[in-house]
């Protein structure tokens, strides 16, 4: 079912987003920088080929398609990138559409690859676990077979798939579970030459919570079975409906204290959204209107588990047609049409991380520079650790001397309302979004997104 503008109505909105990844997206102008240069690689100790994955269906005994999938936790970036904060568990901006179209400012300004990395760039998967144990999640962490993020884990997507576009990460074993960390050329690289409405239409069709104001972005943790794998995925989420959660659960409630570090700055406060709630956005400029814009996005949806897709079409920055849309079905569909392609990924990330704990020191690093080939690397000497030293151990050693008291205090009565919130496989009703890019009479690079591509520059409308 979709719902185009009009059908929603704003009220109250406010001020909208405002401050949308405002330190990364900053209204000033920038000079051109000079190209970031690639980090150095370290020597080869296998490549993959595509011929090497085609799984017999003798040895397959897991089918490859996502069950049980849980929401874990989540966490806000507030603060500026010098001085950032992380909001515990945050929340998702709320979808506000404006009562009728006006004409959005074009986008401008720095924009950063990878918002995790720029705030914390020794570290970048570190708050996302920190976050994980704020949400009582010791039990778990034992369970956990891949850590991973919607980068990660699309770019090897993409690779089975044969869609041809680079990428590398690192990979670290940390006692029974692979950690795979985005890496990019630098921490704090940029993109250049960034052109559309993707982040100003977010900015004025959203709305953060008092109780989340200031956010720059709402990052979300899901819990899932794929292939027999336990995976534990962080990705962006871009906002919420509200109709489908229409009173989210106060995360005071239910939020722990995560282990101390004195180099995060870390604040408990927001509320927890159903995962059925939130959305993913795009904007598109109404010449491309034929294109199939969901049917590229899919896979990227399918890694997140994201049921509810925003398209929003402009005419030289005003959105006069805006679908929100259920793709739960198309979602669905996809996986069962791509079963072989999927075992190929199950297979693929098995090898990676059967590797990864056959190391003494667990580390490696995937690159991708070649159509059909996946390079598996050592890591060049000085590269940080996935975990600091005291995350680390929390993960692996006697976690309960590690958990805040108010972490066994969990009330029975509140398992009814947990369901509610944690179950991310229900049937809510109808709802959709998407956010993140457009297009005008060239490509640029809002047609890409942080979490799919990295802003590589290179996808297509």
């Amino acid at each position: 079912m979709e719902y185009r503008r009009g059908t929603w109505r704003g009220r109250n909105r406010g001020r909208g987003r405002g401050s949308w990844r405002s330190d990364g997206f900053s209204k000033a102008a920038t000079c051109q920088q000079p190209r970031t240069p690639s980090p150095p690689v370290g020597e080869v100790l296998k490549e993959v080929r595509m011929k090497d994955l085609v799984a017999s269906p003798a040895k397959e005994s897991n089918v490859p398609v996502i069950s049980n999938c849980e929401f874990l936790g989540s966490y806000n970036w507030m603060g500026s990138i010098e001085r950032p904060a992380m909001l515990i568990p945050g929340g998702p901006p709320r979808w506000t559409p404006r009562e009728a179209p006006t004409q959005l400012v074009e986008d401008s300004g720095v924009f950063y690859r990878d918002e995790n990395a720029v705030r914390q760039p020794e570290h970048p998967m570190e708050p996302a676990v920190r976050a994980f144990a704020a949400h009582n999640m010791a039990a778990r962490a034992q369970d956990v077979d891949i850590f991973a993020c919607g980068s990660t884990l699309g770019n090897l997507v993409r690779f089975v798939r044969k869609v041809d576009r680079p990428f590398r990460f690192t990979v670290e074993a940390v006692g029974d579970t692979v950690f795979f960390v985005r890496k990019e050329k630098s921490p704090s690289e940029t993109i250049e030459g960034v052109r559309g409405y993707g982040h100003s239409f977010p900015e004025a069709y959203t709305t953060w919570d008092e109780s989340c104001a200031g956010s720059k972005s709402h990052q979300r943790l899901i819990g899932y079975d794929f292939a027999g794998l336990n995976c534990v995925v962080r990705f962006e989420g871009d906002g919420y409906l509200k109709h489908l959660d229409p009173d989210p659960r106060s995360g005071a409630a239910t939020v722990g204290t995560a282990p101390s570090t004195t180099k995060l700055d870390m604040r408990y406060g927001g509320y927890m959204v159903s995962q059925d709630a939130v959305f993913d956005l795009k904007t598109r400029s109404v010449k491309r209107m034929d294109h199939d814009v969901l049917g590229e996005e899919i896979p990227r949806l399918w890694v997140a588990q994201i049921a509810n897709f925003v398209l929003a079409y402009h005419n030289r920055g005003v959105f006069e047609e805006i679908r929100v849309q259920n793709v739960r079905r198309d979602v669905d569909k996809w996986e069962s049409e791509n079963e072989e392609t999927l075992g190929q990924l199950a297979k693929l990330i098995r090898e990676i991380a059967t590797m990864a704990k056959s190391r003494t020191d667990g580390r490696l690093e995937v690159c991708r520079k070649a159509v059909d080939v996946l390079e598996i690397r050592e890591q060049c000497a000085g590269t940080p650790g996935a975990l600091p030293d005291d995350l680390k151990a929390w993960w692996t050693d006697d976690r309960n001397n590690h958990e805040d008291e108010s972490s066994d205090d969990d009330d029975d009565d509140d398992d009814d309302v947990e369901d509610r919130y944690f179950s991310a496989n229900s049937d809510l009703g109808d709802g959709g979004v998407l956010l993140g890019s457009d297009d005008e009479s060239e490509p640029d690079y809002t047609a890409c997104s942080a979490e799919d591509c990295g802003y590589c520059g290179h996808c297509r409308y």
